[in-house]
């Protein structure tokens, strides 16, 4: 039984160094490559925040959405309800207002994950530049 255990980590400090992977590179194609990670990167990045704002943005507009559909778009009775909502929160004790605080956060949170996961094969195909294939004739 071999009791000497090589990691990949003790491979790769035994292997030379190399500091590219094309040796023959010049210095304006290594810095071109740089430059298109960067600009990938940044692209990523950009549309998946903006991906996550508009995610929040729609589970901010839920309950919006709720307090309008239950007053039958009657822009009276909805600050009725808005009102009637601040004033028991006004006269509600510490242990009541944290309550009301996590389920808040929790039904808020929940709904962003339902959300992003409902939209996320929309994204993947826009970042990748692939068609959303959708099955709908089944």
């Amino acid at each position: 039984m071999n009791m000497h255990v090589t990691t990949p980590v003790d491979r790769a400090l035994a292997a030379p160094p190399t500091r590219d992977k094309h040796p023959s590179a010049t210095l304006p194609q290594r810095l071109a490559r740089w430059r298109r990670h960067g600009a990938d990167i940044a692209y990523l990045s950009l549309k998946a925040c903006g991906f996550l704002g508009t995610c929040w943005l729609m589970a901010f507009g839920l309950p919006l959405l709720f307090f309008l559909a239950i007053s039958g778009g009657n822009l009276d009775v909805l600050f009725w309800q808005v009102d009637n909502l601040a004033a028991r929160w006004i006269a509600a004790d510490a242990a009541r207002k944290l309550a009301f605080t996590q389920t808040i956060q929790v039904v808020l949170i929940s709904s962003t994950t339902l959300i992003a996961m409902w939209r996320l094969p929309a994204f993947l195909a826009d970042v990748t530049g692939t068609p959303v294939h959708r099955d709908d004739a089944q």
